[in-house]
Parts: C-alpha cells; structure tokens; sequence
C-alpha cells in the first residue's frame, strides 16, 4: 500500500520534479531516508502521511477508496484586509508557469465571464477589472475612497500582467462561450461611467477600446485556430479552439490535462479558485465538458459564418456603450 501511496503521488509531479526530493524536502529527511520510504523499506508514519498529503493535495479517501460524500478541495482566499495586486498576478503567473512546463497540456474555460487570460493582453482593461473586483467584490478600503485611474495601476500590469499573456500563449486552449459571457464586464464599464467613477473620461473610453481590441483578437485567433500576441499573427503559439454554446452559461471552471495527471479548479466567491486531484470529481467534470463541447459549435479554424455572427454581436454591444459614454 505504501509503494503504491507513493506511485501515486508522483503521478502528481511534473516530469522534471524529482519524487525523491520532493519527499525529502517535505519530511525533513535525506534523501537516502526518503528513498528507503518510497521502497517500502521503512514505514511511513502517520504524522508522515499527513504532510505528503497536504503537499501533494491527495485525498486519503480516494486513495483507500473510502465510500463516502466528501470531496477534497485545496486553495487560498484572498486576504481583504492587505490585498496586493502584483501578490494576486504572481500567483496567476505561478500557476500558468506550472501548466506551460508540462510535456502534454490543454487548458479547457467554462466562460461565464470574458476568461480572465484574455485580459492581460491589454493591460489597461486588466487594471479596471482587477480594480472593479478589489472595490465591490472585496470590499477593499483603499478602493472604496476615490476614482480609478488606470496610470495608478500600469507598472504591475504591463510587467506581471505582459508574462502572464506570453504564458497563456504557450498553453493550447479550448473555450466555450456564450453571447452572454461579455455583459458582465460591459455592466461593470457602463456602472463605473454612470457613476463618475472614472477619474478620466478617455479612461472609460480606453478600457472599452480595450475590449473591442481584445474581441477582436479572440476572433482572429479563433480564425487561424491558434494564439499569438496582438497583431503578429506570424509569431504562432499553441493551438486555440473555441466553440459557443447558445443554451449554457458556464461558471469560469478551469480544467487542466497535464501529461498523467488532471487537475480542476472551482471558481468561488468571484476572484477565488479551490482545486482537486480528486479522481471522481474530476471524471465526472471532464465528461461533463465533453458532453457540452458536443452539443456545442466549433467556430475556429471552421464554420466562418458562425464565427462572424458571433463577433459581430459582441462588438455591437460593446458599440451600445460606446454610445453611453459619449
């Protein structure tokens, strides 16, 4: 049983993670005594299980194929008391980097929302919403006292923001949109405009030529079927499809197939994610995706027409607002 306890941890490494470290770091141990554990040559204790647990986000019900209703998820909130925005982009950046360093990868979006990737093409547009999230969803006091003004917030976004876009381009990604995944960020601009809480008029101007570019970006790519950072479509990154769904708003679930293993991270309570390893959740999630990816459109690299319509529908929204903020 402990052999295969660690066979299954290392499943959840990456190929370039040593199990041998990565057990010895944990425990505090050599790594002599580590080897000697993973062989099975000296049992594992319980306080031992405890710790490759927690480091390895497994689930001991899994494991022992306990029957229960318990699933295990593992994450962090977001501290509203000492929110910092280079903190929160970092640990996006982090967890991209660890996508990317995989051999076999796909990043599979439920869009509810316009996919949070996308907005770190554009940094501006980034800024507003990062800020928009830290004033009404975090209620973050610092936040709350005056406008926004995107020059307060660039240096962050055009440096973590900019790796955080060149990682996501390095990810083959599959999406599916509905028509309604952009009214949510059109609502958030339209609010802050009606309520003068934009320090500067070409700031609400900017942010929402932002968003067209960006549409207009996701529609180009969708096109060629691949990513590439804005306007060079030459410099081609990994594969791109995107495929909408007329009768399903999604919830921002992220799925991820990383080599042997999946992984799935929840969205809750606006900017945070919860992750599982657990096997059966993550089943059940993939099938799900599956089953809606087949009732759903491809609309890149195929079906023009579609493609068109769709675009065209954001963008006329997108113009409706526009009109709003003349």
């Amino acid at each position: 049983m402990q052999t295969l306890f660690f066979n299954h941890l290392k499943q959840q490494l990456p190929e370039h993670l040593s199990l041998v470290d990565e057990v010895a770091e944990v425990l505090s141990i050599s790594n002599d005594s580590a080897y000697r554990r993973i062989r099975g040559d000296k049992a594992l204790s319980f306080d031992e299980i405890q710790k490759l647990a927690i480091r390895f986000r497994v689930s001991l019900d899994q494991f022992l194929h306990l029957q229960g209703n318990t699933l295990t998820f593992s994450g962090n909130y977001i501290n509203r008391q000492n929110f910092d925005f280079k903190t929160y982009l970092q640990s996006i950046l982090n967890q991209l980097t660890y996508f990317s360093s995989a051999q076999r990868k796909e990043l599979f979006y439920l869009n509810k929302d316009f996919p949070i990737f996308h907005h770190f093409l554009f940094p501006e547009l980034a800024a507003f919403k990062c800020y928009f999230w830290g004033r009404y969803n975090l209620n973050y006091l610092e936040y709350n006292k005056g406008q926004f003004l995107i020059d307060d917030f660039m240096p962050v976004f055009e440096s973590v923001g900019k790796k955080i876009s060149d990682r996501y381009l390095e990810i083959p990604s599959t999406e599916i949109w509905n028509i309604d995944c952009i009214n949510t960020t059109l609502r958030q601009i339209n609010f802050y405009g009606e309520s003068k809480l934009f320090k500067s008029h070409q700031d609400l101007i900017t942010v929402l030529h932002c968003l067209e570019k960006s549409i207009d970006h996701i529609e180009e790519q969708a096109a060629r079927g691949y990513k590439f950072p804005y306007k060079k479509p030459q410099d081609a990154g990994a594969k791109y499809n995107v495929f909408i769904n007329e009768f399903f708003l999604g919830d921002n679930m992220v799925a991820v197939e990383l080599d042997d293993v999946k992984l799935v991270f929840v969205n809750h309570n606006v900017l945070n994610y919860i992750q599982t390893t657990d096997s059966t959740f993550i089943d059940y999630t993939f099938d799900t995706l599956h089953t809606l990816l087949r009732k759903s459109t491809l609309i890149s690299e195929v079906g023009e027409q579609d493609r068109e319509n769709f675009f065209d529908t954001l963008r006329e929204r997108i113009d409706a607002s526009k009109k709003l903020a003349v």
